[in-house]
């Protein structure tokens, strides 16, 4: 928060001459409210002047409510009439909440009277207006958080209250306005503060008119701050593979939305969010898959994060919560949610066509959608929104609200594929797109080794051409497991491959690869496929990522697509990869669901990608499974164990020659050749940890570097070692007992020698006995 000097240094300084026609038609407008007699106010041309107030400060998509029917309304006229001629309270707090409440008196009064949306902005600039001392010319739902942070040190409350505080403070530091001059540079000096508010939480001064302290020219601030603005930027949808297929209707629409960011604010995980909801009331017999389903959709539509394994609201969700519409909402919707633009700008160019000519062009439009659930959901939450209305014969129109969101899209939509897709009750086909061909080997190599992903690992020719021959070799089977030692770049060699053919090819990535973590309690197919809910009112189908590419997938058959399942068998191969495992054997459908038709645009079934390249890292340890020969038949099998320490060395000094370290190097390739012949080695992971540690020791003060490098062996690479009572794992330990007695790790050699006890006594050990 600004201090009182702060406040009043920046308010002596504050001159924008690019602003003076902007100051002056402001004043006029409030100079003839002021003085207007009430009469005048009265008549119907004055109370649309004052609802259309947008020389004060446009109110973005506000403008395009259509508030004809409380031009003339009686009761509505007295409250806004009554504004300026009421005894409000003289404490702060008191006034704000009177206004506020007045504020959503006459909010009522619109909504009453069929008003949708809520004319919110419109009527909070009208206060304004007619209140010129308490409210400010700050709309923005941004800009009015940011003033707020300046001026009161927190976010605003929702609507006027938070302004009137916010001149309070202001008149508080500055004094009493003189006239209605000042009242209007006070409102303007609030915008003012939002356009600078990025340099101001800085602890920067904004460029002056006149002088700036920082050594700008004369006039050079004009051009870093400017007016609210009167024309809205373009939307910017996001690409069909990337858009949810249509959205579901629930009870209360926008306010379910809401409800969940509410719960969210403390920071919740999604079992115990599903609980707080259900506690609430709003979601009486609401089953709790369902409300997991809203969740991820608020999620995904950005209004809640992921941070800790707890969810919380995001800046859009607290924007969704505070601005009291649903512009972020809307916005959301057109992005992200494919069917929405296009069922709007249908409406738009055929006004007055009727549900069925809507449905049935949208079912055009996407053929999947083989029922009209969810064109009619769509069109349900349109009207919702107040974009659509309908009238009494059932003809669509769009409202003002309406026609000025479908003014924002752009000339393209997202649209499918360029595909035929016959949908029945048991198969999906769809026509091939074009081919495009596959990069050369040699072509991918270059790419490959240029991926600065790769520095962290080595690779040599040979590795890489045989991972591109297994995944092309079998036109149906491009399935690869690649085993290993952990941290030798299993993982990294399928991303940066997949990464450099999808450069090549001149495709997204993130439309074209999918890694997928594998998780413990999988035991059937769901955690890829997703799984249907039919206890739902509506059926509907969580498709998971893994099944999202692979719709991706089938319906582009001409280009290559990459699932990673990493850590592949920390669950029962053969319980959730079997639909996989049959469909690519037998090139048969994949089935996905036994529902006779089309949920939420996942198809029963569809046709086996051969385009689908599929990789699974493997690590064989306790806590995983091993592979069943109909799996291992099935796959190509790649062993990452070698281990080559000295080129990984060298290639990092060639970067950083001032930061090697020979003897942490020494150590590590001792260490690492005397555990190879026990395969308990470590990787390349490993390795550039220790080094990373050694390097931020080297700036501490205190202990010896051999006591850091001790203490780095002691904790990555000792927990490695494991074994039974042979004569190779006692010479590995002596060995490695004699290198770090020889090195000085004292804690590491104290270590070795208990396991090596533990080894006599019992036949066993290990490092966390």
């Amino acid at each position: 928060m600004l201090t009182d000097e702060q406040v009043i240094t920046l308010w002596n300084n504050f001159d924008v001459p690019a602003w003076a026609k902007w100051q002056k038609d402001y004043l006029d407008f409030v100079a003839w409210a002021r003085e207007a007699p009430e009469a005048e106010l009265r008549i119907e041309s004055a109370q649309k002047r004052l609802w259309n107030a947008r020389v004060i400060t446009p109110a973005g998509y506000g403008d395009a409510v259509n508030v004809g029917a409380l031009l003339a309304d009686q009761e509505v006229v007295d409250a806004i009439v009554g504004l300026r001629t009421r005894a409000w309270p003289t404490d702060t707090s008191a006034r704000a909440a009177a206004i506020q409440g007045e504020f959503e008196r006459i909010l009522a009064m619109a909504v009453a009277r069929g008003l949708k949306p809520r004319p919110a902005a419109k009527l909070h600039r009208l206060i304004g207006v007619l209140l010129p001392g308490e409210l400010t010319c700050v709309l923005n739902y941004d800009a009015n958080r940011h003033a707020a942070e300046l001026l009161l040190g927190n976010a605003s409350e929702p609507g006027p209250s938070g302004q009137v505080k916010m001149r309070a403070r202001l008149r508080a530091v500055l004094g009493e306005e003189k006239d209605l001059a000042e009242h209007v540079r006070r409102s303007t000096f609030c915008w003012w503060l939002h356009e600078n508010h990025p340099r101001l939480v800085a602890g920067q001064l904004p460029p002056w008119k006149d002088k700036d302290p920082s050594g700008s020219k004369a006039g050079e601030g004009d051009n870093l701050v400017r007016p609210p603005e009167d024309k809205l930027p373009p939307l910017v949808l996001w690409p069909f593979a990337k858009q949810f297929m249509g959205n579901f209707g629930i009870r209360n629409f926008g306010a379910a939305y809401r409800a969940v960011v509410q719960a969210a604010l403390p920071g919740l995980s999604q079992d115990d969010l599903v609980g707080v909801l259900q506690a609430s009331g709003d979601f009486e017999n609401i089953a709790a898959q369902s409300l997991r389903l809203l969740i991820i959709r608020v999620k995904g539509l950005g209004f809640v994060e992921e941070r800790g394994g707890l969810l919380y609201p995001t800046k859009d969700g607290e924007e969704l919560l505070g601005s009291g519409q649903f512009d972020i909402l809307i916005e959301r919707f057109f992005e992200r949610i494919f069917g929405f633009a296009q069922l709007l700008r249908f409406v738009a160019e055929h006004p007055g066509a009727n549900d069925e000519a809507m449905v049935g062009a949208l079912r055009a439009l996407y053929p999947n959608w083989t029922t009209a659930r969810v064109p009619t959901d769509l069109r349900n939450w349109s009207s919702y929104l107040g974009l659509l209305k309908r009238d009494g014969s059932g003809a669509l129109s769009l409202t003002e609200y309406g026609a000025a969101w479908v003014a924002r899209l752009p000339k393209e939509l997202p649209t499918p594929p360029v595909e035929e897709s016959v949908e029945t009750t048991t198969t999906t086909t769809v026509a091939a797109s074009p081919t495009v061909p596959y990069p050369e080997f040699d072509a991918i190599l270059a790419r490959f080794k240029a991926d600065s992903e790769i520095a962290n690992f080595v690779f040599d020719d040979r590795q890489l051409a045989t991972l591109h021959a297994a995944w092309r070799s079998n036109p149906r089977k491009r399935f690869v497991l690649l085993s290993g030692l952990s941290g030798t770049g299993k993982t990294a060699v399928t991303l940066c491959y997949s990464r450099a053919v999808c450069e090549l090819m001149g495709l997204s990535v993130s439309d074209h690869r999918e890694i997928v973590p594998v998780s413990p309690d999988w035991r059937d197919p769901s955690g890829l496929l997703g799984y249907f809910n039919a206890l739902h009112a509506d059926p509907t189908f969580q498709a998971e990522p893994a099944l999202r590419l692979v719709l991706r997938a089938a319906a582009d058959p001409g280009r290559p697509y990459y699932l990673i399942l990493d850590e592949m068998n920390l669950a029962r191969v053969e319980r959730y990869f079997a639909p996989f495992l049959s469909a690519m054997e037998t090139g048969k459908d994949l089935v996905l669901h036994a529902n006779g038709v089309a949920v939420n645009d996942v198809p029963p079934r569809v046709p086996w990608p051969a385009n689908l390249h599929i990789a699974g890292t493997v690590n064989m340890d306790e806590t995983t499974y091993p592979f069943s020969d109909k799996v291992l038949d099935r796959a190509f099998t790649l062993e990452f164990w070698d281990v080559d320490l000295k080129s990984f060395f060298d290639r990092a000094a060639a970067k950083a020659p001032e930061k090697r370290l020979p003897e942490v190097e020494e150590t590590l390739l001792e260490l690492h050749d005397a555990m190879r012949g026990i395969r308990r080695h470590f990787g390349y992971r490993t390795a550039g940890e220790v080094l990373a540690f050694m390097q931020a020791c080297s700036t501490l003060g205190g202990a010896t570097s051999t006591t850091f490098l001790d203490q780095a062996v002691f904790s990555k690479v000792l927990p490695r070692l494991r074994g039974e009572d042979t004569a190779a794992v006692k010479g590995a330990l002596e060995t490695l007992m004699g290198i770090c007695k020889r090195r000085g790790l004292g804690a590491s050699e104290a270590k070795l020698g208990s396991m090596m006890e533990q080894l006599r006594r019992t036949g066993v050990t290990r490092f966390w006995a």
